[in-house]
Order: structure tokens, then C-alpha cells, then sequence
């Protein structure tokens, strides 16, 4: 279950944490290499770029942040920083970082680069920097291995921000020549195809097509890490080739349910396999249909509510995703015991009642019985996608929505949604991370309607209730009263469904028993995998 670790980070009015007990142990068994697959390939190999799940999973291994996390309640341990204090006023965090780091290209790491990183780099253009760090008012770096935050008001979740695919700290060096003035400039810089971190992997190759290859950073601040030799990402489009791969021992690990549902159920039989659902904790996936809300019909509460009665959630997740998910009622999973919103109610499945609130908005079905056509892009994800976008497709046209759907690859539908919004619905799913700050404002909020940002704003959703109370929760300290921003918040987009709300996925990895030590924290497989190692 997902929990909120904001008691975590506050239980005291000064934390401080030495690098020493924190360390995992010495690695059982070195060398070897983990190959794992996930579809699609990714675009980039850094969440600046984009946030999307391949990248994510990648590029974790290769940027460090300050902190690490330990647990399905994510504990902050120390990272890049060794240690900190948070001052009595929670105004104030002084990160003493590490002093034997080296990027991979060998050019030592200072207080200079995060810095750089954050002021530069993550809160521009990262899809959540604004959130973690608009209310950062300087970072003053009084020595080199020294960095101090400066709040103009508390954070309740800031120490959960330093996460590597969250707030990955990078090279300043990296970025000469580079204008930092626009995003297309920054997410086409060298180092997003070619990366440069401080992590236990270091970028070797990239085949486009087949593989990517990391291999061992020989200079690693954590000594005798990482335990493997290298990490290779196949690239296996079809479900059935990759579930062959992993059940063959070709491949050692499908993670994030990066295998089809029906063949997880078979592969959980096998004696050589371990499947699991931990580690994913601390993400909750929330899955929708992304609408845009820029012109008629879409742009009318009374289509987006007729779209929401033609769409049988528990269909949904007992055929397509075969069981594995919960229908949605909306922004916050339900997993989540602190500020989800239990008075919401479930949503209705009800095409009689869809046709007359069509009829109601002025969609009257022509003589071919048609109300009007739109376009539906669907996630390049795998097969279930596909299946999800033929169901919508159906369930549309029985009461006069002729859809017609759109494939595109990774790149194409990213730059379709989040730069041209040249879509009418797709298919998508966002996290909501460990707090909703993290992962729930940044959809919704209208400051985050921005071209080129990737799982932002897309739809054009404008509320200025919603605003008002998102950016009181992001610093509100007092829980009860940031739980009632945060159940008005969710009641609001129920009933407005700026996405239409379909189902809070599952996530299942699959790995080879000879792998061992994959599952750490509540983003499992977004961390460094520094001690994962093979018998």
C-alpha cells in the first residue's frame, strides 16, 4: 500500500543522517550481467526528457540525486548527500554531500552541479520540477561539497523529491554550449541521447532497435558496487517474444508488468520464476483516457460524463487487463490511506443514461446515426493498449461517437500529446508518487499546461479552485487540513473528468531466481540497482 512519508521526514525538527549506517553490505557475489526487456524502447536516456517509464527505468542507473530510499515507505538514506540538517522552521536544508564522486567521464562532483541541476535543468523542464522545487527561494553552495536549500515556505513532501528519476543531479560541464533558455534545446543536448551520471552503470552503447548496454562504473563512491557487471535492456517488441525470453532464461527480468497480463498468469506457474507485485509501492499508476478540452463536443462536461457512462471499468480490468487493477474513482489510487477520498463514488456504467445526456448537450445522431467523430490515440505500450483502444472504439460508436484511432510510436505520441495536443482522447496513466504534490498536481493544475513537457497538463484543463487548493496542499502542514484540500480536489475532477478515470493499475515483475535483491524500496525498479547481483 502506498503511504505518505511526510512523518518521515518531519518527526524531527533537526534529521541528521551519517552515510555510514546506511550502506547495504558488501555485495554476496560479483559480476554477471542482468538483461532485462520492456516495451516500448525508450526515447531518451534521461527523465529530463521525458519521464515515460522505459526512461525512467534506464536512466536510474546511470543519475544518482541527493537521497536514496529505503522500504515500501520510502525512508530517505543518504546518496549523493552523506548527510543533512533541517532547520527548526523547515525553511532551511543544509546537504553535505560526498567528496569522493567522480561523473563518469572523471570530472569530480561538487555542490556546483546540483545547483546547476536544480536551478537549471530539473525545475524548468523536468514534468514535476516546478512542483518540487517553485518554492526553493536560492541554493547556496558555501563550499564545494555544501549545498543549502532556502525555502519561502514550508514543503510538507520536500524530502521526498531527491529521488534519481525525480531530480537527477547532472553534469554543469555537460551543458556548455547548450542554450538553457528553451526546452527543445536542453532535451536535445548530447548528454540526453549520450549520459553522463554518477550512478553504479555507466552508458557503454545503444543499438537502436536491439539493446542498450551499461556497464560498471569502476569508480563508484560506493566501494565494491555495483555487484553486476553490466545491465543490458533488450529490445523485444512483441509480448509473446518477450514472455519467451524471460521463461527461456534469455532474459532475466520483465519489470512493471512489462509482460501481457495472460502471460504473467503462466509464467507464475513456473518453478524457475519469481513474480511479484512489491516494490511499486511508493508509484501508484492511475490509468484515464486523456481528453482534450480545447474545443467542442470535448470541451463540454456533459460528452466527457456521456464518454464516462459508455465505459465498463470492471470490463476493463477483467478482460483487457485480466484482473490485474481496480476501477478508478479518480486522481488519488485508492491505495493510498492518507489522502484518498473515500466518499467518492464508484463510476456508474450507463449507456441509456449516456444517450440522453448526448441528446441533452445538443449531439443529436444524424441519419446515420451519428452524433459526431473524433480521434483516439492509444499509449505505444503493448497489445492490452490496442485492446483498450478497440473497446473505447466500440463502446463510442453504440451510441454515436465514431472514433477513429491513431498509431504512433513512443516519439511520435509524445510529441502529439505534449507538444502539438494535436489529439482528441488518448489512452495514458500517470503516478501518484508518494504524495499527491508529487504526482497528482502536476496533471491538473493550470500552470502545468505547457507545450513540450511531457504528462503535464495536456488536456487544457482550467479550475481555479483546483489551482487555489493544490497550491495550498503543496504547503500546508497541518494533515487534517491538507487531507481536506486534497478530498475537495478529488471530488472536483471526479465530477469535471478533465481524463475520463478508468482503472488504477497493477504493476507485476517477473525475474529469474538467480537475481537477487531487486525488490529495496517502494520504486524498486527506479533505483540504482547497486547491489542486485546473480548466482
Amino acid at each position: 500500500m502506498l503511504k505518505s512519508v511526510n512523518s518521515i521526514a518531519f518527526a524531527a525538527t533537526i534529521l541528521t543522517l551519517t552515510a555510514g549506517t546506511a550502506l547495504a553490505q558488501s555485495c554476496p557475489k560479483t559480476g554477471g550481467t542482468l538483461t532485462y526487456v520492456y516495451h516500448p524502447e525508450p526515447t531518451a536516456l534521461s527523465t529530463i526528457a521525458t519521464s515515460a517509464v522505459p526512461v525512467a527505468i534506464i536512466s536510474t542507473k546511470i543519475y544518482e540525486s541527493l537521497l536514496s530510499y529505503e522500504g515500501a515507505d520510502m525512508k530517505p538514506k543518504p546518496s549523493l548527500a552523506e548527510s543533512w540538517t533541517i532547520s527548526d522552521d523547515k525553511l532551511t536544508y543544509t546537504f553535505k554531500l560526498r567528496h569522493d564522486v567522480k561523473w563518469h567521464d572523471g570530472k569530480p562532483f561538487t555542490a556546483e552541479d546540483v545547483k546547476f541541476s536544480v536551478e537549471k535543468i530539473i525545475r524548468p523542464y523536468h514534468s514535476r520540477g516546478k512542483v518540487y522545487f517553485g518554492d526553493v527561494a536560492s541554493i547556496d553552495t558555501p563550499e564545494p561539497y555544501t549545498g543549502v536549500f532556502k525555502l519561502k515556505d514550508p514543503v510538507p513532501f520536500f524530502m521526498n523529491v531527491f529521488q534519481p528519476g525525480e531530480a537527477p543531479i547532472m553534469p554543469k560541464h555537460a551543458f556548455d554550449g547548450v542554450d538553457l533558455s528553451t526546452a527543445g534545446a536542453v532535451r536535445k543536448a548530447d548528454i540526453m541521447q549520450k549520459p553522463i551520471g554518477t550512478g553504479p552503470f555507466r552508458f557503454k552503447e545503444w543499438r537502436k532497435g536491439s539493446d542498450i548496454i551499461l556497464e560498471r562504473n569502476p569508480d563508484y563512491w560506493h566501494k565494491g558496487h555495483p555487484c553486476l557487471d553490466q545491465v543490458v535492456l533488450r529490445v523485444l517488441p512483441d509480448g509473446a517474444a518477450r514472455a519467451i525470453a524471460v521463461e527461456t532464461g534469455e532474459v532475466d527480468l520483465a519489470p512493471m508488468s512489462g509482460l501481457p497480463e495472460a502471460e504473467i498468469l503462466r509464467l507464475s506457474k513456473l518453478p524457475q520464476l519469481e513474480t511479484s507485485k512489491a516494490g511499486a509501492e511508493a508509484l501508484g499508476p492511475n490509468m484515464w483516457l486523456e481528453v482534450n478540452m480545447r474545443e467542442k463536443p470535448l470541451s463540454d462536461v456533459k460528452v466527457r460524463q456521456a464518454i464516462s457512462l459508455v465505459l465498463d471499468r470492471e470490463k476493463i480490468v477483467d478482460v483487457i487487463w485480466y484482473g490485474q487493477g481496480t476501477p478508478a474513482r479518480g486522481p488519488i489510487v485508492s491505495a493510498n490511506p492518507t489522502y484518498f477520498n473515500k466518499a467518492l463514488k464508484p463510476y456508474e456504467y450507463n449507456p441509456k443514461k449516456a444517450n440522453a445526456l448526448l441528446d441533452e448537450a445538443g449531439y443529436k445522431r444524424d441519419a446515420d446515426g451519428v452524433r459526431f467523430k473524433m480521434t483516439q490515440n492509444f499509449l505505444p505500450y503493448g497489445e492490452n493498449w490496442v485492446r483498450l483502444a478497440e473497446y473505447v472504439r466500440q463502446e463510442l460508436g453504440k451510441v454515436g461517437i465514431v472514433v477513429e484511432t491513431q498509431s504512433l510510436d513512443l516519439g511520435g505520441w509524445l510529441k502529439a500529446i505534449y507538444t502539438d495536443w494535436n489529439f482528441n482522447i488518448t489512452s495514458t496513466f500517470s503516478h501518484n508518487y508518494s504524495d499527491p504534490s508529487i504526482g497528482v498536481e502536476r496533471t491538473f493544475t493550470s500552470s502545468n499546461i505547457k507545450k513540450g513537457a511531457t504528462f503535464t497538463n495536456s488536456m487544457g484543463y482550467k479550475n481555479a479552485r483546483v489551482d487555489e487548493l493544490f497550491a495550498k496542499a503543496a504547503r500546508e502542514m497541518d494533515p487534517k487540513a491538507r487531507k481536506a484540500q486534497f478530498d475537495e480536489i478529488q471530488q472536483i475532477l471526479h465530477n469535471d473528468l478533465p481524463v475520463i478515470f478508468l482503472v488504477e493499475l497493477s504493476y507485476t515483475h517477473v525475474w529469474n531466481k538467480r537475481v537477487h535483491g531487486l525488490i529495496t524500496n517502494g520504486i524498486s525498479m527506479y533505483s540504482s540497482w547497486d547491489s542486485v547481483w546473480k548466482d
